[in-house]
């Protein structure tokens, strides 16, 4: 697997999640919000049975952090930059 930088994408992400914001009206905070400057790896598992299974699937994404709420909203990476290979 070919690894990826946050700052190669930055610009590109940031464009993208603007245009979410403010095109679809999502509702992040009044006082604007600031771009984390990394990727998460959020883990999902279809069962759940009391343990974490490491290891498993993981959905790539970015998050926004509002600057007055401190609500984070994270943005699945392949939804903004459908050709980004990951």
């Amino acid at each position: 697997m070919t690894s990826i930088k946050f700052e190669d994408y930055k610009e590109r992400i940031s464009e993208k999640i603007n245009q979410n914001v403010l095109f679809k009206n999502i509702l992040v905070d009044p006082e604007g919000f600031l771009l984390l400057d990394g990727f998460f790896n959020i883990p999902f598992q279809p069962v759940l049975n009391g343990s974490i299974n490491l290891g498993g699937p993981t959905i790539p994404a970015v998050a926004i952090i509002g600057k007055g709420t401190g609500l984070i909203h994270y943005f699945a990476l392949k939804a903004l930059l459908p050709d980004i290979e990951i």
